[in-house]
């Protein structure tokens, strides 16, 4: 990776894999001009799983959820933060479904209910409401 200050090459000082995110943390530092970063590297969500709608294939998108998320969370105090965990859960539960890499509409649907339902009934019971056509 090229440094995001000057553009140098950079190494790896420290490593770490963040299994609750599915994400790996990167110490890194430039070997030009010194400066030391943070990145978080993952798994680009849009190229490795698919959304079967209408018999079609569509790539899954991630902020279309958290978009459905935020509307769901609306009430409460930390909407982005709640939005972007319960997404991570989301996306957690369905990586471990056997279907995996295709999903269909209904099993997004049903995992994000799920999920949810734990964490907030209220906005468990909005989503549910915004989505009538599918069956969860």
């Amino acid at each position: 990776m090229v440094c995001i200050y000057c553009g140098g090459e950079t190494r790896v000082s420290n490593s770490r894999r963040q299994s609750r995110n599915n994400q790996v943390w990167r110490r890194r530092q430039c070997l030009v001009c010194g400066a030391t970063f943070t990145t978080h590297e993952s798994v680009e969500l849009e190229s490795a799983l698919s959304v079967r709608s209408d018999d079609k294939l569509k790539p899954f998108l991630p902020d279309l959820l958290l978009k459905d998320l935020m509307n769901a969370l609306k009430d409460r105090q930390d909407t982005p933060t709640a939005a972007r965990e319960v997404l991570a859960t989301v996306v957690k539960k369905l990586l471990a479904l056997p279907q995996k890499p295709v999903f269909a509409t209904t099993d997004i649907s049903k995992a994000t209910s799920e999920v949810l339902k734990r964490f907030d009934k209220r906005a468990h019971l909005r989503y549910i409401a915004d989505h009538p056509s599918r069956q969860i």
